[in-house]
């Protein structure tokens, strides 16, 4: 059940404990993927594995933190306050409406520190759980397999999934190699990333980038996802 494609009467009727809430950003992929490739990957998760176990999902947020990418055209991030403040009152809401447990699924890792706030400042009878849908159980072991180099930042994984599930087809011009990623990286200013990474990818090997092993991961994920959430019913 999607929610922004059901009836009240049909929320009212049904009889519901988990809820999930795909996370993603608006950032950019360099020239390899679309700017909403973190939303894209974890809204089509949510949906197929809601489809799967009749749990509802709510509408994806396709505006995340990612203040480290806004030397880059098109990215659009929310602070962090906002962004943990939107969280606390959708799972507010999800309480308001009697869900029990809500499932945040991010594919974006820079909501995390944002949605963990969230989660201890929401004052409410709920069960709130976030992750990456790389944290899923086999999910880093499966990745690992099918990518020798996925990477940080544009990953051969997200790259192979979002294009499996826009088109079919990959277009566009690819950088293969991207700078490895130091420690420090999640601590670099906008100014210092574009510095480091002109192109805008880090870590990345994307020779490895193909649409078949997209599918596989991605129907990987969706089990394991679908595991988590009758676990949680």
């Amino acid at each position: 059940m999607n929610l922004i494609e059901s009836m009240s009467a049909e929320v009212e009727k049904a009889k519901h404990s988990v809820i999930l809430l795909p996370a993603g950003s608006l950032e950019q992929h360099g020239t390899e993927a679309p700017l909403g490739c973190d939303g894209i990957i974890a809204e089509a998760l949510c949906r197929k594995a809601g489809m799967v176990t009749a749990t509802p999902v709510l509408p994806a947020l396709f505006y995340g933190y990612s203040l480290c990418h806004t030397s880059f055209p098109g990215t659009f991030s929310i602070s962090e306050n906002t962004y943990s403040a939107l969280l606390v009152d959708i799972i507010s809401e999800a309480a308001r409406n009697e869900f029990k447990q809500i499932l945040i699924l991010s594919g974006h890792g820079g909501n995390r520190s944002c949605a963990e706030r969230a989660i201890l400042d929401a004052k409410c009878s709920i069960s709130s759980k976030y992750m990456g849908y790389w944290q899923l159980p086999g999910v880093q072991k499966e990745e690992d397999r099918l990518f020798k180099r996925s990477g940080y930042h544009i990953t051969a994984a997200e790259v192979s999934m979002v294009w499996y599930l826009l088109s079919g087809s990959i277009p566009g011009e690819f950088t293969k190699l991207y700078p490895a990623a130091p420690e420090n990286i999640s601590s670099l200013s906008p100014e210092q990333w574009r510095s480091a990474f002109p192109h805008g990818g880090a870590g990345s090997d994307l020779s490895d980038v193909s649409i078949r092993k997209g599918q596989i991961l991605f129907d990987f994920i969706t089990r394991s996802l679908t595991n988590t959430i009758r676990e949680m019913q």
